[in-house]
């Protein structure tokens, strides 16, 4: 049985160029970058061309990108950095209802543990918020305002320019979560003006455990990890230096690929959107506002459980069986299957969202891969 892998939103295949690329680091130059002799120089080359290379993709300058694990710390740096330098002077930090779980759960922490006063903003039923709702919540107390780029569910993609101008007015930070973004659609934290944007290598075929942590130079922002005095003292530890040359050429290959890439994901997707329609018709519903402001590599679906018969707990099993593989959207916990907290803050009850679909698309998809996963739903729906 050929298996199909279409949840390149969860992560990407490594892509061979990267891995060859990471291997020497491996091997041979295996150096600690912050030593003072030939092998530690060496790490210390790659590691600022490295730097030099993420921050001339997303239009920033090296001295502001900071390595890290990946997203989820990145996102915990930001917020809790940012936290503690205010701490004590202003409490106030506003959100939205869709944001990943690493910025939801860190506010959370930030909430119960010092007392800090959260606001998430509700979004209509594509998961876009209203620019006068966040006007509206902005108090004297705002410190901090943390929007993701592009949802990792939906594929919407937010108004950053329109939020930093309401932020950057007041003297309020803007953090982005970008991890979905990148690769996928234009980015430039020049252009969005946003504080601090989080990276991550794994979603653009590069390797899992290292990210990076945008932090533009007047940024108010604690330290987060002590014990040493890397990344500009700001995050201790050994760079990881071979995930980092990974972390590097993916984004060397994504300056020469991304046009061809989302060019590939654009036709995969509307002809995954045709074929649903052609053959579901109204039973399914695709989730998204409208082509020209969502990420071409995500389709979110569901299907109308009024007018299909069909058990939503199992629908993602029997996918699977059939060896492919997308994401529900839903999140398992103490063995059982959750409805995602994403389609319900867009208005779906638990039925509904459990019958829900993310398919999303990479590099190495084909529209081969699209029609079997057709016939597979009309298989298992009908």
């Amino acid at each position: 049985m050929k298996k199909i892998y279409l949840d390149n939103a969860a992560t990407t295949p490594l892509d061979e160029r990267v891995l060859e690329a990471m291997l020497p680091y491996y091997k041979s130059s295996f150096g600690n970058a912050s030593s003072v002799h030939s092998f530690g120089r060496e790490a210390k080359v790659l590691l600022e061309d490295a730097r030099d290379a993420v921050a001339e993709f997303i239009g920033a300058k090296p001295a502001e990108i900071h390595f890290t694990s990946g997203g989820t710390e990145s996102n915990n740096f930001a917020l809790k950095g940012i936290a503690f330098a205010h701490l004590g002077r202003k409490n106030h930090i506003i959100s939205d209802a869709i944001e990943h779980s690493a910025v939801i759960d860190t506010l959370e922490y930030l909430r119960n543990r010092f007392g800090f006063s959260i606001t998430y903003l509700n979004t209509n039923k594509f998961g876009e918020i209203s620019l006068d709702d966040l006007k509206n919540s902005l108090t004297e107390e705002t410190f901090l305002v943390s929007v993701m780029h592009s949802n990792n569910e939906l594929g919407i993609i937010n108004d950053l320019t329109g939020i930093s101008e309401l932020t950057n007015n007041r003297g309020i930070l803007l953090h982005t979560d970008s991890v979905q973004s990148i690769g996928k659609t234009s980015f430039d934290v020049c252009e969005l003006n946003c504080n601090t944007a989080t990276l991550s290598a794994h979603k653009i075929y590069g390797p899992k455990g290292i990210g990076a942590l945008y932090i533009r130079r007047d940024t108010l922002i604690d330290k987060f990890i002590h014990g040493g005095k890397q990344e500009r003292d700001r995050r201790g530890g050994t760079e990881n230096i071979a995930a980092i040359s990974g972390f590097k050429k993916a984004i060397e290959i994504l300056g020469t690929d991304m046009s061809s890439d989302i060019e590939k994901y654009k036709l995969l997707k509307q002809k995954l959107i045709g074929l649903l329609r052609d053959n579901f018709g109204d039973k399914v519903i695709i989730n998204e506002a409208s082509e020209s402001n969502s990420l071409d590599n995500i389709v979110n679906i569901s299907f109308d459980s009024a007018k299909v018969n069909f058990d939503p707990e199992t629908l993602l099993i029997k996918i699977d069986l059939k060896g492919i593989a997308v994401s529900s959207g839903s999140a398992c916990t103490s063995g059982s299957i959750q409805p995602s907290h994403v389609l319900k803050a867009i208005g779906y009850d638990d039925n509904m969202a459990k019958a829900s679909l993310r398919i999303s698309f990479g590099r190495f998809n084909e529209a081969n891969d699209v029609d079997i996963l057709v016939d597979t739903l009309k298989e298992i729906i009908n």
